[in-house]
């Protein structure tokens, strides 16, 4: 699963702190890149179905919604540190059950890492939130991308690669290794003087404490069906587009770099902000839906010739890449000052509704029609979070 959800406030810490969170998240988007391709490849070549796999990712879902409402409990009785500890650790089991090469162990990997995903996210989201000045959001979103992007254009490729051509199961190794040096730098900052990592001031936001507040706005319900369309099209990427250059015949490898090679635009954010700023997000955020929609839907037509399925879809990726430049900003916009940590806390539960709605369109579609019109149902989709992004506020 992509997941490629960073905090959505690191562009808000001061710059003189932002170096320790930047190593954190630069290696926690290591473990998930390299795991990103391999894991929808594995778990197709254990069932050999497409809807299946859907369905996979479906019940798992589950496990991180779980986890990410259950943490806030959790983290009033375990500190912090133990905390961070605990995801990096989940994150090495993980890997192991994955390494096993088995059905049971693709289960327990994949919910290990929906679990430790949601652990390092609020954690280390959780410390941002201790340290936020009240900066200028509009720049933030593309500057935040950049941090990861190495990682994410590099990882699906190489993950495939590792497993395929140097040794089997050599991904999995080098995921626990970094997720091991993920956990040593973060002790490493605690016990320093760097001022980016201190003790929790206030207690963890419960997203379901706050839900009402959140729904009774309608822009921030904007912004959080806009970031499920964004995360779902990437979700749909990441999981289909290996799967399908598989069954049409191709190597495992290149379908870890198409999927390397549409995370690469990412390199483009920050031009893409600029931009937004000059034209204004909305109307950016509309073209750029409504581009990625296209192009996806053409991706399914074209599956007869899959050349033109993998060229259409890289363009849906590079398209995208437009919407990842204004990203979280609808909401930043949008939500009130006093209000940001608590409605935070129910804004990153996009991403659990992405994991849930994503393979239950994509296993419904599966249950009638082939592999190709989940690029054109997705496509469709997202041409519709177009529609819905001429909502937004004209001086956005």
């Amino acid at each position: 699963m992509r997941r490629i959800y960073l905090p959505v406030l690191l562009e808000n810490v001061d710059r003189s702190q932002a170096g320790g969170f930047v190593i954190l998240f630069t290696l926690e988007s290591t473990c998930r890149a390299l795991l990103m391709t391999i894991v929808p490849l594995q778990a197709y070549t254990l069932l050999q179905d497409a809807q299946k796999v859907s369905f996979i990712y479906l019940a798992l879902s589950l496990t991180g919604l779980m986890a990410s409402l259950c943490l806030p409990i959790v983290m009033h009785l375990i500190p912090r540190r133990y905390m961070m500890t605990l995801g990096a650790l989940t994150y090495m089991a993980s890997a192991t059950f994955f390494g096993t090469g088995t059905l049971p162990g693709l289960i327990a990997g994949l919910g290990l890492q929906i679990t430790a995903t949601a652990i390092l996210e609020v954690t280390i989201n959780l410390y941002l939130l201790d340290h936020i000045p009240r900066k200028e959001l509009n720049t933030f979103e593309p500057r935040r991308l950049l941090y990861s992007g190495l990682a994410f254009s590099a990882g699906p490729w190489l993950g495939v690669y590792l497993h395929e051509n140097v040794a089997n199961g050599l991904t999995y190794i080098v995921v626990t290794l970094v997720a091991a040096l993920m956990l040593i730098a973060f002790w490493k900052l605690r016990l320093s003087d760097n001022k980016s990592i201190q003790p929790a001031k206030r207690p963890p936001p419960n997203p379901i404490k706050y839900i009402p507040r959140f729904v009774v706005q309608k822009r921030l319900v904007l912004a959080w069906t806009l970031a499920v369309g964004r995360n779902g099209w990437w979700l749909m990427y990441f999981v289909y587009t290996p799967i399908f250059i598989t069954q049409a015949g191709y190597s495992a490898e290149l379908g870890g770099a198409i999927v390397s090679l549409g995370v690469a635009p990412m390199i483009f954010v920050r031009q893409w902000g600029k931009i937004g700023q000059k034209f204004g997000l909305r109307r950016l955020l509309m073209c750029a839906y409504a581009a990625t929609g296209l192009a996806t839907v053409v991706a399914g037509l074209a599956s007869d010739w899959a050349v033109a399925t993998m060229v259409f879809i890289w363009a849906g990726a590079f398209l995208a890449t437009m919407v990842d430049g204004a990203g979280n900003v609808p909401f930043l916009r949008a939500v009130h000052p006093h209000e940001r940590a608590d409605m935070t806390s129910v804004y990153t539960t996009y991403r659990h509704g992405t994991s849930l709605f994503t393979p239950g369109l994509f296993a419904a579609v599966l249950a009638f029609l082939p592999l190709n019109f989940v690029f054109v149902s997705g496509g469709l989709a997202t041409v519709g979070m177009a529609w819905l992004a001429g909502f937004l506020p004209k001086r956005l």
